[in-house]
């Protein structure tokens, strides 16, 4: 009650009442990273949660993608779909796999989105977490559920993204949790081959010693 207080008293009513449909306020208020005026117009109700701008992304992807966690929260409980997909088909537990703070996709799973959707590409939330190297995100994604054995379009496994950013935690995690550090993706190339192309050293000598 207090923050919604402190939300009204900062947002003028008349900005609130504005002609505009609340959907593209909803969204101006996003792009002006305004996170307080984007949770009034969500508390005065009669709005769309799951309109879309030019990119295919609702109001939760961008709040996701903007860190605004009060109002990923409010979106969330005031019933935005978590299965809403961008125009390359990510859901916002995507975004949520590129934060460093596994928090956003905590609030996602604890809501029961799926951790083993994909996009376009064939990528999992898990693959974005890795890619990133978002070993915390990656950790509570695994905890859930999520596939370890999952490839994207091209054939790369979870332990090539470790590999390819050179992530030694990640790599660590994956290999304790089974994963093959030997499986080849559709041009034949192991993680390791693209740990020694990026040139990292420890992730290199640690699929080594696995390949011997």
């Amino acid at each position: 009650m207090k923050r919604l207080a402190a939300i009204c008293a900062f947002i003028p009513l008349a900005v609130l009442a504005q002609a505009v449909a609340p959907e593209e306020r909803l969204f101006e208020a996003l792009h002006e990273s305004k996170p307080l005026l984007a949770e009034g117009i969500v508390l005065r109700g009669r709005i769309n949660l799951d309109a879309r701008n030019a990119n295919g992304e609702t109001p939760l992807h961008v709040a996701i993608e903007k860190s605004y966690k009060e109002l990923t929260e409010l979106l969330i409980k005031s019933g935005a779909s978590l299965a809403a997909r961008t125009k390359n088909s990510e859901t916002p537990l995507h975004y949520a796999a590129m934060q460093t703070d596994p928090h956003y996709a905590e609030l996602l799973l604890r809501a029961k989105a799926d951790p083993k959707v994909r996009n376009d590409d064939g990528e999992s939330p898990l693959q974005w977490a890795i890619l990133t190297g978002n070993t915390d995100t990656a950790r509570v994604l695994m905890q859930a559920g999520a596939d370890l054995k999952v490839k994207d379009l091209k054939g790369n496994t979870v332990m090539h993204a470790a590999a390819d950013g050179g992530y030694e935690e990640l790599v660590r995690l994956l290999l304790q949790q089974g994963v093959d550090p030997k499986a080849r993706n559709r041009e034949g190339r192991l993680p390791l081959d693209m740990a020694r192309e990026r040139e990292h050293k420890t992730v290199v000598e640690m699929l080594e010693k696995l390949s011997r």
